[in-house]
């Protein structure tokens, strides 16, 4: 892995509320990964809602990719698009029937008199 020359953050990284068991216990991230968000992920939140600003190339650059500006180009700005699309993406939620409007296709043939109940 080359090395970034972004920040290393001051304090750990974690996000309890959606890894509460860590990054490397998650099964999502890889151990590079969750190692990458842990040292740098306080810094790289901090480029991505401007209480910090750029110092490095590489910083720069990762805030023209999350700009959309650029594809994700290294390490860091592939687990960040990683993390941000696990951590705050929509979950998709699967039910028995793909829509509300096949439904009423069963419950038209249903009848309380067809079953015995005690």
């Amino acid at each position: 892995m080359a090395t970034l020359s972004i920040r290393e953050s001051q304090k750990v990284f974690t996000d309890r509320a959606k890894f509460p068991y860590g990054f490397r216990k998650s099964g999502d991230f890889s151990i590079a990964e969750a190692d990458l968000l842990s040292r740098y992920g306080t810094t790289m939140l901090g480029l991505e809602t401007g209480e910090l600003m750029p110092e490095t190339d590489d910083e720069r650059a990762f805030v023209d990719f999350i700009q959309g500006k650029k594809e994700a180009s290294n390490g860091a700005e592939k687990v960040w698009a990683k993390y941000v699309r696990l951590a705050r993406g929509k979950k998709h939620f699967y039910t028995l029937h793909s829509s509300a409007s096949n439904q009423s296709d069963y419950d038209e043939d249903f009848s309380d008199e067809e079953f015995d109940v005690a």
